[in-house]
C-alpha cells in the first residue's frame, strides 16, 4: 500500500518559516529595508527561487547597492553568508538556533570552568571564576537568565575592547537603574566608556556624576528659554562648546539666555551668538569671558577725551609757570610757532629749499637757545609738553599701527568709576 499528497503547485500558498531568534535578537535593531531584504530572501530559498540581484531590488523597490549593504550587514551578525558567482553572488542562510545553542554552550563550558586562583568575589581579574561572577550579577540585576548572544557579548567586551570586569559590572548597574537592560543598550554604554578610557569603578561614578551634572546644565539652559523638551545633539555639542572651549560659567550663559528670552523665538543659536560677542569682546580686552562690564564704546572713548583733556590743561599749567619765570621761554616758543607757520605755509606756497632751510637753522637755534635756559633754571628739557598717561597712543586707545592699544584694559576699568564719580 502507497501513500501520497497532492502538491501544492503555487508557491503563495505556502508558508515561510521564521525562526524566533531571528525576531527577538536581530530584526528589532536591523534597518527595516534590510529585515525586508532578508525576508524576501528567505522566501525565496525555502522554495528554491533564484533570483538575480537587479531584479530582486527591483521587487523590493530598492537600490542594488542598498540591497547589496543589505547582505553584508547580515553577513557580519552571523546570519547570512555571502558567495561571490562570476556575473552576481549567492546568499547563504545560517541556522540561527544551531548558532545560538553552541553559543551557549560554549560560554556555559567557559564559565563552569573552575579560577586557576580563588578570588573572594573580587571583580576585574580577568580570570574564568570572575568571569562566571560577573554574569551572575548581571544576571542578578537584570532580574532575569543571559542567553547565549549575551554572554558571547560581555565576551567580547574584554576581548575586544579591554574593558575591565569592574567597568562591566558598573555599566549592568547603571542601565538597570535608569530602565535600560536591552544588551544592545549596555553595549553602547560599554563602548562609550571605553572610548572615554573608563578603567576602574571609581572613574565610572566620577564620570557619571559629571554627566549628571552637565545634563542638569543642559535641563536649566533649555527651561530658562522656555523650552520643555530634551537637548539635541547638535545642541549639545553647542552647548558643550560653551563650558569646555569658551570657558563660560553657568550664570554668564544664562544671562545671554535672558537676553535671547526677549527675542520673538528664543532659542540656542541666538544664546550662542550673544556668547560668541562676548568671547570676542574679552578677547580683544584681554579679560576674562565670565568678566561683567559695564562700559560702552562711547564712554571710553570720552574717558580717552577726557584723559587728554586733563593733560593738556596740566601742561597749560606748567606752561604758565615757566613763562611767568621766564618770560623769554615764552618769546621763543611765539617765535617757534610762527617759524612753523611760515614752513607751512612755504611748502603749499612752492618756496625754494633754501629759503626752507634758512627757516629750519633759526628753528634749531630757538630750540637750543630753549634747552640752555630751561636747563640753567633747573627744569626738564620737556616739562611744558603734554604728558599723556600712554605714550603709546596719546591717550587715544588707538596705537600708531591703527589697533586697539594695551592700555584699554586698564582704562576700562577707570572708565567704569569715572562714570560713576568715583574717579
Amino acid at each position: 500500500m502507497r501513500f501520497d499528497k497532492g502538491k501544492i503547485k503555487d508557491y503563495y500558498l505556502f508558508t515561510t518559516d521564521v525562526e524566533n531568534v531571528f525576531i527577538n535578537e536581530y530584526m528589532t535593531e536591523a534597518p527595516g529595508d534590510y529585515v525586508k531584504a532578508y525576508l524576501y530572501g528567505l522566501f525565496c530559498s525555502e522554495h528554491g527561487m533564484a533570483l538575480k540581484s537587479a531584479l530582486m531590488a527591483e521587487v523590493l523597490r530598492m537600490d542594488e547597492d542598498r540591497l547589496r549593504e543589505a547582505w553584508e550587514y547580515w553577513e557580519r551578525m552571523n546570519v547570512v553568508e555571502i558567495r561571490e558567482d562570476e556575473d552576481d553572488y549567492t546568499v547563504i542562510f545560517l541556522n540561527l538556533r544551531e548558532q545560538l545553542y553552541s553559543g551557549e554552550q560554549a560560554a556555559l563550558k567557559a564559565a563552569s570552568k573552575p579560577a586557576e586562583k580563588e578570588e573572594e568575589d573580587v571583580i576585574g581579574s580577568g580570570s574564568e571564576g570572575d568571569f562566571r561572577k560577573l554574569t551572575e550579577a548581571a544576571e542578578d540585576m537584570l532580574g532575569r537568565p543571559l542567553n547565549g548572544k549575551e554572554l558571547q557579548e560581555i565576551g567580547s567586551w574584554t576581548k575586544d575592547l579591554g574593558v575591565t570586569d569592574e567597568v562591566i559590572y558598573e555599566a549592568f548597574d547603571y542601565c538597570t537603574e535608569i530602565g535600560k537592560t536591552g544588551i544592545n543598550y549596555i553595549s553602547k554604554v560599554v563602548l562609550a566608556w571605553a572610548k572615554e578610557g573608563l578603567k576602574t569603578g571609581d572613574m565610572v561614578k566620577a564620570y557619571l556624576e559629571k554627566t549628571s551634572e552637565r545634563q542638569g546644565s543642559y535641563r536649566r539652559i533649555l527651561n530658562s528659554l522656555g523650552l520643555k523638551r530634551n537637548i539635541t545633539e547638535a545642541e549639545r555639542r553647542m552647548v558643550d562648546s560653551w563650558m569646555d572651549e569658551m570657558h563660560f560659567s553657568m550664570d554668564r550663559i544664562l544671562e545671554a539666555c535672558e537676553k535671547a528670552g526677549f527675542t520673538q523665538n528664543p532659542n540656542l543659536r541666538y544664546v550662542n551668538k550673544v556668547l560668541e560677542n562676548w568671547k570676542q569682546e574679552a578677547d580683544t580686552w584681554g579679560r576674562d569671558v565670565n568678566q561683567r562690564v559695564n562700559v560702552s564704546q562711547n564712554t571710553l572713548n570720552k574717558y580717552y577725551e577726557y584723559l587728554r583733556s586733563q593733560a593738556e590743561k596740566r601742561a597749560e599749567g606748567r606752561r604758565r609757570e615757566v613763562y611767568d619765570k621766564l618770560p623769554e621761554i615764552r618769546q621763543i616758543d611765539i617765535n617757534l610757532q610762527s617759524l612753523s607757520s611760515r614752513i607751512s605755509r612755504g611748502l603749499l606756497g612752492g618756496s625754494t629749499v633754501s629759503d626752507m632751510d634758512s627757516v629750519k637753522q633759526e628753528i634749531r637755534n630757538l630750540e637750543k637757545e630753549r634747552a640752555i635756559l630751561l636747563t640753567e633754571n633747573n627744569y626738564a628739557l620737556d616739562y611744558t609738553d603734554v604728558k599723556y598717561l600712554c605714550p603709546k597712543c596719546s591717550d587715544t586707545g588707538i596705537d600708531e599701527n591703527g589697533r586697539r592699544c594695551s592700555c584699554a584694559r586698564e582704562r576700562m576699568g577707570e572708565a567704569e568709576l569715572w562714570q560713576n564719580g568715583k574717579l
